[in-house]
């Protein structure tokens, strides 16, 4: 750019540009270009006017050079409301939609917590029989017959998923159950039978060892959001949901039968029986006094989620869930008391429990009068013992205790075994095989009482299951549910997660390797 000559000065010594020359902006002058950067100045060809409007800050002298402003480039006037329409609902919808595609796609961590999720969704909503269509009725640990159910495909797709992305963390937490697994198969090829009902106990069994592992597996990719316990704190409400639907007189699940008599006037839910409903609540409340409570929203979805909760079990009328979930929660209190976490939140957690207490007062009356002694249970026992000690090695079988032992006791034989998991695992399974069945679980109460006591961390899952083994202790010797069905697929679901837990607070306080 050549210099303009002497007289084209302007009076404060800068040059001034004929209306053919060339102006080259300083940094930063142009609309949308970043500051203090060189390489993003435009340049502009001005006339004079337009030059001496930017020195003294006025408009220029002539008209506009370059394209007018239209309607749609006007800046708002002081009746503008400058609102402008935010997305639809149905594009939010898709966008979301996108990215959640987009992060299974991208994310690996992502499609475990999705299989996660969904397998909780079964479990805890719909665990539906797909195949065969009519099957006899047996009361026992599974079903008479083999049985494909929903939880079934997600146990399989969560393997699957999961076993693609961390084989080998996965085959890890395989081997706590491998002296289990290798018991079954010894008695299986030289004991027992090789009737249906026996098959459907081997593969039950089975189950509950991969959804420990998958539990133990996905929660390292599930330990930023914990997906798996916001999903059990929504599984709480659909159950009370559905509760709310039966007492206003639209039942989402109809009982019908003898069994509709036995449970008159007690919630199920979406459930079969009040127990089954109870054990479900009583995992839902692990969770949920686990949830994340960093905010004050989170901290209110965690109480709220922990009220329902209390107000299903009420609803049950199951008298030894109720004791056991107040037991957690009375010792989650002393812990934290004692371990110096305590916060004035705990007096709303007292609140709620005593609540329950008061509401849950006139069923208990009502139960202990008309059942002061539990029923037969004595009886039970006594047939349990006897069928161990005929059988102390290999037991009756899988699944089979109610089809053996009946045949001597017709209280058993009308579908009531032993309501004794210990007793009744020993039965069917041999004394040490039912050892090596609860070893697994052994284990992940031991890793969380050293995570409390000895490495004294700050995490929840650990506290959390220390509180709750009073209760699971209670509910596993005065039931047999616990062994049933996608209860006990839950309860290794949740055991093998809060074992992961547990087991990285450990390792992160130098205890061991992960």
């Amino acid at each position: 750019m050549s210099r303009p000559p002497h007289d084209q000065r302007s009076p404060g010594g800068d040059w001034l540009a004929n209306a053919d020359t060339e102006i080259v902006m300083l940094p930063g002058v142009g609309d949308g270009h970043p500051q203090d950067d060189p390489s993003h100045a435009p340049t502009t060809r001005l006339n004079p006017a337009e030059v001496l409007a930017q020195r003294t800050g006025g408009p220029p002298a002539g008209p506009p050079v370059g394209p007018s402003a239209g309607p749609d480039d006007e800046a708002p006037g002081p009746n503008s409301s400058g609102r402008h329409r935010g997305p639809s609902l149905l594009t939010q919808l898709t966008s979301a939609g996108r990215a959640l595609v987009e992060g299974l796609r991208s994310d690996p961590d992502q499609r475990i917590v999705a299989v996660l999720v969904v397998l909780v969704a079964s479990l805890g909503l719909a665990p539906i029989a797909l195949a065969p269509s009519e099957v006899v009725i047996y009361s026992g640990v599974a079903t008479g017959t083999p049985m494909l159910y929903t939880y079934t495909i997600a146990i399989v797709a969560a393997v699957v998923v999961i076993g693609i992305l961390t084989r080998r963390q996965l085959a890890r937490a395989f081997f706590l159950w491998v002296p289990f697994l290798g018991w079954m198969l010894l008695f299986a090829v030289l004991a027992w039978d090789s009737s249906l009902r026996t098959v459907s106990g081997l593969v039950h069994f089975s189950l509950v060892a991969i959804v420990f592992a998958v539990g133990a597996t996905a929660e390292r990719a599930d330990r930023r959001n914990s997906f798996l316990l916001w999903a059990f704190a929504a599984v709480a409400w659909l159950q009370l949901f559905a509760i709310m639907m039966a007492v206003i007189g639209f039942p989402l699940r109809r009982i019908a039968g003898q069994q509709a008599l036995d449970v008159l006037g007690r919630a199920t839910g979406l459930t079969s029986h009040p127990g089954e409903l109870a054990k479900l609540l009583f995992f839902c409340g692990m969770c949920a006094l686990t949830l994340p409570q960093k905010t004050v929203r989170q901290r209110w979805v965690a109480w709220t989620t922990l009220g329902a909760v209390f107000l299903g079990v009420s609803l049950t009328q199951s008298r030894s869930v109720l004791a056991a979930v107040v037991s957690m929660i009375l010792i989650l209190v002393v812990l934290e008391f004692v371990t110096g976490r305590w916060q004035k939140k705990y007096f709303v957690v007292l609140g709620i429990t005593g609540l329950l207490g008061l509401v849950s007062v006139p069923w208990l009356i009502e139960r202990f009068t008309a059942d002061p002694e539990g029923g037969d249970r004595g009886h039970l026992l006594q047939v349990a013992f006897d069928v161990i000690r005929e059988h102390p090695w290999a037991g009756v079988g899988p699944n089979s205790y109610v089809a053996i032992a009946g045949a001597s006791d017709p209280l058993t034989a009308s579908g009531v075994p032993v309501h004794n998991v210990l007793l009744l695992s020993a039965a069917e399974l041999g004394i040490i095989g039912a050892l090596l069945l609860w070893l697994p679980f052994a284990m992940t109460a031991t890793t969380a009482i050293h995570s409390v006591f000895r490495v004294r961390t700050s995490e929840l899952a650990p506290r959390v299951l220390v509180s709750a083994l009073p209760g699971l202790v209670l509910i596993g010797m005065t039931g047999w549910g616990l062994m049933q069905g996608p209860y006990f697929l839950m309860f290794a679901l949740i055991a093998g997660y809060f074992y992961a837990r547990s087991r990285h607070v450990r390792v992160a306080s130098g205890y061991g390797r992960d």
